[in-house]
């Protein structure tokens, strides 16, 4: 079995009296790309530099394919790890060309090989007819794909890619995020990205970790993230939540809306957490969602609408229907949820 590209063994690193990350273990496989999701000031980003050699390891291990590159008293500088990196800034350098830049990171070889390399590159990514512009010609997309073409031009086997898609607009990203997954797939690079954009790693990865000051609460595939969130604070990094409090009695917490099954000792306060699109909306008068309620506001989002609604006691749920036809503000209609995504926590 070959080793992973990248294991990180129980790594802690503090900046002074702030422990930016704590015994943290990650393992990324061969090919495989892994997101590290969390809010700002998590830590990922210090996971990030402490992977390429950025920061030196204060406890726990560094390896890249079965290599120890970072422990205490043992530092394996960034150029010497064989780690293609792209970072939110894309450090292209400005009085070079994009040919040039690209090629920056190569061992010297024969100009021929050299060159295919660099064009082989830059085809990956959709720029070799822009081989010869220089950074300040390309737009804030081209530029992304061009750090990335440099980042994979050497061929490492591992990419460090951190929040690459944060300085582009929403059209942009998108685009640039399709090319970048298409390219990183080709060349069976392990990745380990940094993102707090949990649509964006949700579209990325195969594996997602979240953090939260410093460590690692989930880890597992997107779907499994979104199905079977493990708290409370993962459940809410994937889009906005409906809480609704209650009190855990013979294994059940009683809502609103019925029963829903709770692990917890009875008496133990709970939340129960039910996302925007399992909120059911009974336009008729004639579906299941039977509890009364009425139209707030609508807001129109292309292929879906989101919806805030009332209950007869105040109580404000969001919801999100999808298609064209929606209620108008101020309708009164039938309320549900879907038990299967409903989720509960202990109170938080």
């Amino acid at each position: 079995m070959s080793s992973p590209a990248l294991m990180l063994d129980m790594v802690s690193y503090a900046y002074g009296q702030v422990q930016a990350v704590a015994e943290l273990s990650l393992n990324v496989a061969p090919g495989e790309v892994v997101c590290l999701l969390g809010p700002s000031g998590c830590g990922k980003s210090t996971v990030l530099r402490l992977a390429a050699g950025l920061e030196e390891v204060q406890a726990g291990r560094v390896f890249i394919n079965g290599q120890l590159v970072g422990a205490p008293n043992h530092h394996v500088p960034p150029e010497s790890r064989n780690v293609g990196l792209v970072f939110q800034d894309f450090a292209l350098f400005p009085h070079l060309s994009v040919c040039d830049n690209v090629g920056f990171g190569l061992r010297p070889a024969d100009a021929a090989r050299r060159r295919e390399r660099i064009m082989a590159a830059l085809g990956d990514v959709g720029l070799a007819h822009l081989d010869q512009s220089f950074p300040h010609m390309l737009s804030g997309g081209e530029q992304q794909r061009a750090a990335l073409a440099r980042a994979l031009a050497p061929e490492p086997k591992l990419v460090l890619l951190d929040e690459p898609f944060s300085g582009l607009d929403t059209r942009l990203r998108e685009q640039v995020r399709d090319v970048t997954v298409e390219a990183l797939r080709k060349s069976g690079t392990a990745t380990l990205m940094v993102t707090h954009d949990a649509e964006e790693a949700m579209f990325m990865a195969d594996r997602i970790a979240v953090m939260r000051e410093g460590r690692i609460v989930q880890e597992g595939t997107p779907i499994d993230l979104y199905r079977r969130p493990a708290s409370l604070f993962v459940a809410a990094f994937f889009g906005e939540v409906n809480r609704l409090a209650g009190t855990v009695k013979n294994g059940e917490v009683s809502t609103r809306f019925g029963r829903v099954p709770a692990p917890f000792a009875d008496g133990s306060e709970a939340e129960v957490v039910i996302r925007p699109e399992a909120i059911l909306v009974d336009l008729d008068g004639k579906g299941v969602a039977t509890v009364p309620g009425r139209v707030v506001s609508v807001h129109p989002l292309g292929r879906s609408t989101r919806l805030v609604l009332a209950l007869e006691d105040g109580t404000r749920m969001k919801a999100r229907i999808w298609g064209l036809h929606h209620p108008a503000a101020g309708a009164s209609v039938g309320i549900g949820i879907d038990p299967r995504q409903a989720f509960v926590f202990p109170a938080d």
